[in-house]
């Protein structure tokens, strides 16, 4: 999510959790105090600023069925955020600073493979990328991840590149490497 998104969504939520204690603000007055919270002087100086901003969403494509259960993983496992649930064909949830949207796969196009994907994992790591999540402390992300239903690839170990990281099948198959630089590693 690209910062003038994520001080949208923070404008809101501030938005709610006031109205929630009485106390009104308009939302062009929460970006102004959300700009200025990040270091700017206003929400212009904050939007010229990342005018040219590039963000990208991944689409984590599961069974047809099963969006809700992967999206639980994700918050379970990597204190994700929902952000948006779209009719019950999609969730788009926030891990850090990366948007991810949870999709089932087409069953039409899982049935007749012919018109193309995406398709969801048939078998743990059978996709082709793997997702990286860069933490403060991979030995708790890792342990969570377990502990929401993870399977271990590769346990947690010091990489050549400076690392301490572990590799992770989620529930739906997709292979997640839990990363921490070694200089932050206890």
């Amino acid at each position: 999510m690209n910062t003038i998104n994520r001080a949208k969504t923070m404008a809101k939520a501030l938005r709610k959790a006031l109205a929630e204690k009485q106390s009104h603000l308009s939302h062009s007055a929460c970006l102004e105090l959300i700009a200025q919270q990040l270091g700017y002087s206003s929400w212009n100086a904050l939007s010229a600023a990342h005018s040219e901003d590039i963000g990208i969403t991944v689409s984590i494509f599961v069974e047809h069925g099963r969006e809700q259960d992967a999206a639980r993983f994700y918050e379970e496992a990597f204190d994700a955020v929902r952000t948006k649930v779209h009719d019950g064909v999609a969730i788009d949830l926030q891990v850090g600073e990366m948007a991810i949207s949870v999709m089932g796969s087409n069953p039409r196009r899982e049935a007749e493979p012919w018109r193309g994907g995406p398709f969801f994992p048939k078998d743990h790591g059978a996709v082709s990328m793997t997702l990286r999540l860069e933490v403060k402390n991979a030995r708790l992300v890792t342990a969570r991840a377990i502990a929401a239903g993870a399977i271990v690839r590769d346990a947690l170990q010091s990489t050549a590149e400076g690392w301490l990281a572990a590799a992770i099948f989620d529930p739906a198959g997709h292979i997640w490497q839990i990363c921490q630089r070694r200089s932050l590693a206890s």
